[in-house]
């Protein structure tokens, strides 16, 4: 058993605004850092949020500028980083979670499950833009035994099964989405695959969706450990997490 205190981070990514938004990022995890966070995370992609642009604003991974300025910021703190975007990847495109530490990328989930939404409402129309991953994998993130899900994903029964078979040490959910499900809905998921959960969603506008945020840090059992505001502010959610 050791502790890692983890930082789940909800913050107002500008549509769009990737420098403006990594520099945010930046900010944030120094704040972190100070106090005391070992792993930042941030929401599903907080780069530049969703976007029809992706031939402009879509990244490699890990050579784009954004993941390059994330390896550089985790090599100097001496930290864990996990954040979304937009990957391009030999004329495909992915809704990407990059997970960076201080020797280099550890690894990079890309969402499966791919929201479908036929009036595409602030570009969320999913499966007209993306091409989807290969679902749940397991992987060593910091000597600790993980898997990933994004937003939709965790809808589907099918991605929580193949979780849960990969019996993993935690789960990391980042959301981009104006509300979350209830804390026992949620927690239902976190029990169901039997691993603490770190879920993250964004505050702020993403184009006309008004996002609430609501960062949570559940327990293998399903019960909420920690959380972050849901009224749309701002936060820095600091929990030392027994693993």
């Amino acid at each position: 058993m050791r502790t890692i205190r983890v930082a789940l981070i909800q913050f107002d990514a500008v549509p769009e605004q990737a420098e403006r938004n990594v520099a945010k990022m930046e900010m944030l995890v120094r704040d972190a850092v100070r106090s005391g966070a070992q792993w930042v995370l941030f929401h599903e992609g907080t780069v530049c949020d969703y976007t029809p642009n992706l031939k402009q604003l879509a990244e490699p991974v890990p050579d784009g500028p954004s993941t390059s300025a994330m390896l550089r910021l985790a090599a100097e703190l001496n930290c864990h980083i996990v954040f979304g975007l937009s990957e391009c990847d030999h004329g495909r495109f992915y809704i990407t979670q990059v997970f960076v530490g201080p020797r280099g990328l550890v690894y990079r989930y890309r969402k499966t499950w791919l929201w479908r939404q036929g009036d595409d409402t602030g570009y969320r129309n999913e499966w007209a833009r993306y091409d989807p991953g290969n679902g749940p994998e397991l992987f060593e993130f910091d000597g600790v035994r993980a898997t990933c899900f994004i937003c939709a994903d965790g809808e589907a029964p099918r991605c929580v099964e193949r979780a849960a078979q990969l019996r993993p040490e935690l789960v990391f959910y980042p959301n981009n989405r104006e509300q979350l499900p209830s804390f026992e809905d949620f927690g239902k998921r976190a029990k169901e695959i039997g691993a603490p959960m770190l879920v993250t969603n964004r505050v702020g506008l993403s184009w006309e969706h008004d996002c609430k945020g609501g960062n949570v840090v559940y327990g293998k059992d399903g019960g909420v450990l920690a959380k972050s505001n849901r009224e749309g502010r701002e936060e820095i959610l600091v929990y030392d997490l027994p693993v």
